[in-house]
């Protein structure tokens, strides 16, 4: 677990998406945050082999990140990262490496 600890370098930000009816009744949509967390965020090869392929474009971004677990994730989220909105295409939490979570995301495209 030291190893671990020791690689979490880049703050990120989780946040959830909220919606709400205007007075003319409009829908209004923002984001929450949900959570921020220290992490490791690895640029992932887009010529590489995943799981996910078959459901991500071939021109987006895409990266894996490690964290502690404990924040109530979904695929709903997004994640924020030096700048970049991000939006979350896989999140696993191993039994094999107890305590870690792994979360795939990738650029919203546009």
């Amino acid at each position: 677990m030291a190893e671990f600890a020791g690689s979490l370098s880049e703050r990120v930000r989780f946040e959830r998406r909220v919606e709400a009816r205007g007075s003319a009744g409009d829908r209004n949509f923002g984001w929450v945050p949900a959570g921020e967390r220290w992490a490791r965020v690895e640029l992932l090869d887009r010529t590489s082999q995943s799981a996910l392929l078959a459901d991500t474009r071939h021109s987006a971004r895409r990266w894996r990140v490690t964290l502690r677990a404990g924040l109530m994730l979904s695929l709903d989220m997004r994640m924020v990262w030096r700048g970049l909105a991000l939006k979350l295409t896989g999140i696993d939490e191993d039994p094999a490496f107890a305590g870690q979570l792994t979360v795939m995301v990738e650029d919203f495209g546009g």
